[in-house]
């Protein structure tokens, strides 16, 4: 029963994914292939035992050697203590024990050889293996003059996965998909920890755990991103498997290298981008120093793969601080938080914060980024809220007034995110500014600042 179980194994390989196109076997001093119509050819004219199919040599060996088997036409028959050995580099490394099964069909018999090994050969991984049946050790069953010739069959066992096929064209147009990641020629298993990465135009923006799986002969790995999502025309994706992402099924040190694929964004609907409703400078006014400053936002959102937020020095393109920012939810908002450890602020200096474009991203669904923004805080002084007791301010259908304005005011007036919508040194007089939205806007008026609400 043993060897009839064994049997089944190594022809349920053999039937399912082995080939023999690569393996080869020496008769009468020359080597010849492992095919089907090699066999048949041979046996025309050949007295000797002659293999149809080998289980190992036609493609890289990514799993531990328990047995290695050979068919035959016709029963046969195994010479007693009978051994097979491996070779590397001309030197055996292993040395299993020989044994045969026959199964009888309705139309033939087909006898199978399997060399069996003490334990699993779990061979050193990037070289090439040579295997190596003596000669006259397999011979037809009541017929012990017909031998085989020496059978060697060459095999090896990769140093890497492979080539990592994308399941998306490089730099084609994609619309939406639900998950996108590469296929491998090996059975593959999921590596603890390893992340796959999102990017967008260049820029790491996410991370997602790597989602492997396989079929017969077939690995694969990527990105599931849990459902269909869009990304955004004519923008520049790509998905990165880092090296080391997935391994072989059953040799864990076997694994991926490094694979990219890059695509162009398809979809072409509007995406409502990532805009902060708030920032703490409102209302935390800076004097000397500059702390911590939030930025708070109404959807949820998470931080790019290399976040940075700088402080720069107005005018001068100068960065004086950059700080890796923070996420945390606070009363229903994500909040975005940049310290800056209480940097002192030059008097008479103005400065600016940055949040450059894509340091934060959509958490859930479609991939959007925010664009570049910058907050004006000022000299020294900061952002101030002051009633104002020079000039009057009213706002009214979109349009803020200014009245009692002095000659030479600089009037600078800003949207929440930094957006600078209005610039001007004025006459003395009234001043008059559409706004292009109703809502929250910042007006600056010589370096003093108003939170003005238009409606």
């Amino acid at each position: 029963m043993k060897k009839f179980i064994t049997f089944i194994v190594a022809a349920f390989c053999l039937a399912s994914s082995m080939s023999a196109q690569g393996s080869y076997y020496y008769y009468h001093g020359a080597k010849m292939p492992l095919s089907e119509d090699a066999a048949t050819e041979l046996n025309v004219s050949a007295s000797g035992l002659i293999p149809e199919q080998c289980t190992i040599g036609d493609r890289p060996v990514c799993y531990p050697i328990v047995d290695i088997g050979f068919t035959f036409d016709g029963s046969i028959s195994i010479t007693e203590n009978s051994t097979a050995t491996v070779f590397s580099d001309g030197h055996p490394v292993a040395t299993g024990v020989l044994s045969c099964s026959n199964y009888v069909g309705k139309k033939r018999i087909q006898g199978t050889a399997v060399i069996t090994f003490e334990s699993p050969l779990l061979l050193p991984k990037g070289k090439t293996y040579h295997l190596v049946v003596p000669e006259g050790v397999i011979y037809r069953e009541g017929k012990p003059d017909i031998t085989n010739e020496k059978l060697e069959v060459e095999f090896s066992v990769p140093s890497t996965l492979g080539q990592a096929t994308p399941t998306v064209e490089e730099g084609s147009v994609v619309e939406r998909k639900d998950r996108i990641g590469f296929f491998f020629g090996f059975e593959t298993a999921p590596v603890d920890g390893a992340k796959a990465i999102l990017l967008r135009e260049g820029v790491p923006v996410r991370e997602y755990d790597c989602d492997v799986s396989w079929d017969w002969n077939l690995g694969y790995a990527g990105i599931n991103f849990g459902e269909n999502i869009n990304f955004e025309n004519g923008v520049r994706y790509s998905i990165q498997l880092p090296a080391g992402s997935t391994s072989a099924l059953y040799r864990t040190d076997i694994v991926n290298e490094e694979a990219i694929v890059n695509f162009i964004g398809g979809y072409t609907e509007p995406m409502k981008p990532i805009q902060y409703t708030w920032c703490s400078l409102f209302d935390n006014h800076p004097t000397d120093v500059l702390g911590e400053v939030k930025f708070y936002y109404d959807r949820p959102i998470a931080l790019s793969a290399n976040p940075i937020i700088k402080l720069n020095i107005e005018n001068e393109n100068l960065t004086v601080k950059e700080v890796v920012p923070t996420i945390s939810e606070e009363n229903g908002d994500w909040v975005l938080a940049a310290d800056f450890e209480n940097i002192p602020l030059i008097p008479e200096k103005g400065y600016t914060i940055i949040i450059p474009e894509g340091t934060i991203v959509s958490k859930e669904g479609d991939v959007v980024v925010n664009q570049r923004n910058v907050m004006e805080i000022g000299s020294s002084s900061g952002i101030v809220e002051i009633e104002n007791r020079e000039v009057s301010i009213n706002s009214s259908n979109g349009v803020i007034s200014i009245g009692q304005i002095f000659k030479g005011c600089n009037i600078k007036l800003f949207s929440l995110d930094g957006t600078m919508i209005y610039n001007t040194k004025t006459s003395e007089g009234n001043v008059s500014i559409s706004v292009p939205t109703f809502g929250v806007y910042i007006l600056s008026i010589n370096g003093k600042t108003y939170k003005i609400a238009v409606k």
